[in-house]
């Protein structure tokens, strides 16, 4: 909050104070009382009661004629530094005189209206010269870089802008084609407060955004227009207060939102500070922090869910191809999923033309696990696999040209996307992936 509150510096002159001293020629003390008060400005229309402050500068000017030596008494009403009453005692040795001083730790209690007020206490010592009287004496105070711990009163009205902000969708990154159908998807907003004031959250907008061609995007409707927010009391100052705040399919469009496959989801708020009455407080650490989490428990279909993604890939040279006579690729699957996968690699050379593909058409498919019953959707038995392809001749040869390899994934849930499936944490596919290359012998027996 201290990047949001700035409290300005404090100058005022006071009218000149004129002293008589009566008499003839002054050869004791005399002493002069004055009060003086003046009205703090403050942003958002505070009326504060208290301000704790970690930096403050005090700087008065005065200027006089009195011809005999003073020194000066000067204190802030109701105030403390390090809890002690403030006060401040210093010699005035010219007509014209600067007197400064930095506070770390300084307590002030206003009157209404944000009033400040200060007494003073001239001393005159008189050193038998004359009396010149009437003296004017003339007080400008200061106050600089103005830093805040604590402030409690009436904080006002105002806006804090919020930083809008992305959810990244990372399943999917490489999507290409096809849907999958979210039978429960979730946006879950919450809020951590530590400003001791009423606060209310404006989500300006929540949209599902998808950059992968064909790009599209789509409002999420659901908020309340108005979301208010818990906040803590004053004898809880420190302290976080939490609120939250659920997107779902039964107040919301979401599932229609998540139909597009969106890569981000952005959320655009902005916060009301709306204070109620003196009671409140902000400390300089205040902070209101909006987090967006997007839940989507894997509790649906999806049917030719097509994910794509490239990599590099170089298997060596003409000098290592010629000592080999074919390789084999082996992979074994072990598949926890629910969740058929049509699976190709595809090797592609320098500029990106299709050399082969590792798997043959008969081999690609992973099958599900068993999935059982509703409404826990366990796979209760896992599904094997074992791929092989073997290369040689000029097939083999080819290889050699390979740069790069595109992995393609066709998915679809048990029984081709028709029956509801669920995911669970604890699964997993268990891939396996060897290599075997049977070699040329270079001196073989005759």
């Amino acid at each position: 909050m201290e990047n949001y509150i700035n409290i300005p510096s404090q100058n005022q002159s006071f009218s000149q104070l004129t002293i008589n001293i009566p008499g003839g020629n002054l050869s004791s003390d005399y002493e002069v009382t004055h009060n003086y008060s003046f009205t703090l400005s403050l942003p958002n229309n505070m009326l504060l009661d208290t301000m704790i402050l970690k930096s403050l500068d005090l700087n008065l000017h005065i200027n006089h004629n009195i011809n005999y030596p003073i020194d000066v008494d000067f204190s802030i009403n109701n105030a403390t530094v390090n809890s002690s009453p403030h006060n401040e005692n210093f010699s005035v040795p010219s007509l014209s005189y600067d007197y400064s001083k930095h506070y770390n730790n300084i307590k002030l209690r206003l009157g209404a209206n944000n009033q400040l007020s200060f007494d003073i206490k001239i001393n005159i010592h008189g050193d038998g010269s004359a009396n010149l009287s009437p003296y004017y004496f003339i007080l400008s105070i200061g106050l600089n870089n103005i830093g805040f711990s604590k402030l409690f009163g009436y904080l006002g009205d105002y806006n804090l802008n919020l930083d809008s902000d992305t959810i990244k969708i990372k399943l999917y990154n490489n999507h290409f084609d096809g849907i999958i159908n979210w039978e429960d998807p979730k946006i879950f907003l919450t809020t951590t407060n530590s400003i001791g004031v009423p606060i209310n959250i404006n989500i300006n907008q929540i949209k599902a955004r998808r950059e992968n061609l064909p790009s599209s995007s789509m409002t999420i409707t659901g908020m309340p227009p108005i979301w208010s927010l818990n906040y803590p009391s004053l004898s809880e100052i420190g302290q976080n207060k939490l609120s939250f705040y659920q997107i779902t399919k039964n107040n919301s469009n979401i599932v229609s939102a998540f139909n597009i496959s969106p890569n981000y989801i952005d959320v655009v708020a902005d916060a009301r500070i709306n204070s109620n009455g003196h009671s409140n407080f902000v400390i300089d650490t205040s902070r209101l922090h909006l987090n967006g989490r997007v839940e989507l428990p894997f509790h649906g279909t999806a049917r030719d869910f097509v994910l794509i993604d490239t990599l590099e890939l170089d298997l060596g040279d003409s000098t290592y191809f010629k000592h080999v006579d074919w390789f084999m690729f082996k992979i074994f699957t072990t598949n926890y999923y629910p969740v058929d996968a049509d699976i190709q690699v595809y090797l592609l050379d320098a500029q990106n033309n299709i050399i082969d593909s590792i798997l043959p058409p008969n081999q690609r498919i992973a099958a599900s696990g068993i999935v059982g019953p509703a409404p826990d959707y366990f796979v209760i038995s896992p599904s094997n696999k074992l791929a092989t392809n073997k290369f040689e001749g000029a097939r083999k040869d080819a290889l050699v040209n390979v740069r790069n390899a595109v992995i393609k994934a066709k998915l679809n849930t048990t029984d081709h996307g028709n029956n509801i499936v669920k995911i669970y944490s604890y699964q997993y596919i268990n891939l396996r992936v060897s290599a075997q290359a049977q070699l040329i012998n270079p001196y073989p027996f005759n």
